[in-house]
């Protein structure tokens, strides 16, 4: 298990991010922390083996959390900056920090997917150096460059949908769930997230089929009823189309489809 540490202000996103590595079954959140300080303790305390650093926190940023990483004593962990920044200056000093990934916000689940089964291949090539005592030859070396390499590509490090149709990280091949759709820009109703529609419209416009909410809820990592108020917005804009469907017995269950309407 790869030992998590999630660092996001928006508690929501937070819980979807921990839903996505509960999910994927090969990692473990050990803590979760919405300031860049009480990130820095954690990661002192905790000393997990990947970290996902949101940029933008209340007090000191991201990039300061990363700098201030690099600088201390502390055995060597990986990030991945998840962040909704784009700017030339803030993604370069996030690669000279040594990030492993750089995903911009939106993005879909499957990209999220991708990029967590390619670290998890690194680290277990790792492992495997791991259980055998002695020095690398040559060919172990290049065997986790490679690794490494595709973990961090160039043409996949930096992206998300918010890159734009062809930005970096995407191409003509890529297929719909790398150019989901940005959410609708209707004035939000109290207690619902950007962020978190965002992440809500990814999921439904690449599904290929109607859902409900208790469905959209099991694969986003988030509450039913949270999902539920998410998907009747999304109805309430012209985005997503609501369709009950009745059983054999009871009250018939909504299914929503996005149709992007809005």
């Amino acid at each position: 298990m790869i030992r998590t540490l999630i660092i996001d202000d928006d508690p929501a996103v937070a819980g979807l991010h921990e839903g996505f590595l509960m999910a994927h079954g090969g990692f473990e959140v050990v803590g979760t922390a919405h300031t860049g300080e009480d990130g820095l303790r954690l990661l002192r305390g905790l000393a997990p083996d990947l970290v996902l650093l949101d940029i933008h926190l209340p007090g000191i940023s991201g990039l300061e959390v990363l700098r201030r990483l690099r600088g201390d004593d502390v055995p060597a962990i990986d990030v991945f900056a998840i962040t909704a920044s784009r700017e030339l200056e803030t993604v370069r000093a996030a690669l000279a920090g040594g990030v492993v990934q750089y995903l911009v916000k939106p993005f879909s689940a499957r990209e999220f997917r991708e990029r967590l089964d390619e670290y998890a291949a690194h680290r277990g090539e790792l492992a495997t150096h791991l259980e055998t005592p002695g020095d690398l030859d040559q060919a172990a070396i290049d065997r986790l460059r490679s690794r490494r390499r595709a973990a961090a590509a160039p043409e996949s490090l930096v992206s998300g949908a918010g890159a734009g149709r062809h930005g970096p990280g995407r191409g003509p091949g890529r297929g719909p769930a790398s150019d989901a759709p940005a959410a609708p820009a209707a004035p939000l109703p109290k207690g619902l997230s950007p962020a978190t529609l965002q992440a809500v419209v990814a999921e439904l416009s690449t599904l290929g089929a109607d859902t409900s909410a208790a469905e959209l809820a099991s694969r986003l990592g988030m509450a039913r009823v949270s999902a539920r108020r998410y998907l009747e917005h999304l109805v309430s804009t012209g985005n997503a189309r609501l369709t009950p469907r009745y059983g054999s017995a009871g009250r018939p269950e909504n299914r929503y489809a996005w149709t992007g309407g809005g």
